[in-house]
């Protein structure tokens, strides 16, 4: 080959990698280069943003759509606009924006929790009881006879959806029936609520008293307090110090909560019998507390 035939390959060469370069750079162009104008089809404009949302949102757009009456895309932003916005609608023709401040921050709302939820392990069924704190987490109580060998808790919310809450429950020792388990599951907000009575204390009510219980088979079911520390035989295992009370009560309600009109939390539910009239019995508030070292969360 020719030194001329050589040089002649070599510039067409430089000159197709040149073309190839400069058409690259054309491609990958802001889109500042060519303002797009929607204001005939505004879906062009939010299709264009879409694409660009595909790689990663700025952190302060709460949301973007079109207007149907102005024929503007309207861009929420939870604070004010960012270098990083401003890259978002490079491009844009301003006049077919409308950029708006101060927007609330969306977010997913997580599983509301509360005494008389429905909660499961496996095959077992029982009742949410309460909420309690201790250096920094969160437990909630439920009866003894249901943690006992459980795995992973879950509670039931609208629609029969399972929410994990979690696991590793404790079980306190023979003669009381309560359990805990820590809040694990980063889809549960606890409240101090029963139903929708919120816990404001855990004075202790007198024989007579009205109190209800919270039960995920009964719901709410209502009478009064027959009996303090009672000694309670519960087919060969015993239980002491618990409370009696003429409510009816079924199997799942198990670790319900009992409490007052204004809010005073009594206890867990244990266990019932039936025959003349109903019995419920239920470990008061406080051994059950301080059996973990936990303190009750009201609201």
């Amino acid at each position: 080959m020719s030194v001329r035939l050589r040089r002649v390959i070599c510039g067409v060469a430089i000159v197709a990698a040149a073309v190839t370069t400069l058409l690259a750079a054309t491609l990958s162009a802001p889109a500042s280069a060519a303002p797009v104008t929607a204001l005939l089809d505004p879906a062009a404009v939010k299709a264009l943003i879409d694409g660009r949302a595909a790689l990663g949102l700025p952190a302060e757009v709460a949301d973007y759509g079109v207007d149907e009456q102005s024929g503007r895309l309207v861009v929420e932003l939870t604070g004010s606009r960012t270098p990083a916005v401003d890259a978002l609608l490079s491009g844009v023709d301003p006049n077919v924006l409308d950029v708006r401040t101060d927007a609330p921050a969306p977010r997913h709302h997580a599983a509301a929790v509360k005494g008389g939820d429905t909660i499961i392990s496996g095959s077992r069924r029982c009742t949410l009881g309460f909420a309690a704190t201790a250096r920094g987490r969160t437990w909630l109580l439920t009866a003894g006879h249901c943690t006992r060998g459980s795995g992973t808790w879950s509670v039931e919310t609208a629609g029969d959806v399972l929410t994990p809450i979690g696991s590793q429950a404790r079980t306190a020792s023979a003669g009381t029936d309560v359990g805990v388990v820590p809040v694990t599951g980063s889809g549960v907000q606890v409240r101090g609520l029963v139903g929708s009575v919120a816990v404001r204390g855990s004075t202790p009510a007198a024989v007579g008293s009205p109190v209800c219980l919270y039960g995920s088979t009964s719901g709410r079911v209502c009478g009064t307090v027959t009996g303090l520390d009672r000694t309670v035989n519960f087919e060969g295992t015993i239980q002491y110090g618990m409370t009696a009370t003429s409510i009816c009560s079924a199997e799942g309600d198990s670790g319900g909560p009992y409490i007052t009109s204004s809010g005073q939390a009594q206890g867990i539910h244990s266990g019932g019998g039936t025959g003349r009239g109903c019995t419920s019995y239920l470990t008061p508030i406080g051994p059950a507390l301080s059996a973990f070292g936990l303190r009750l969360l009201t609201s």
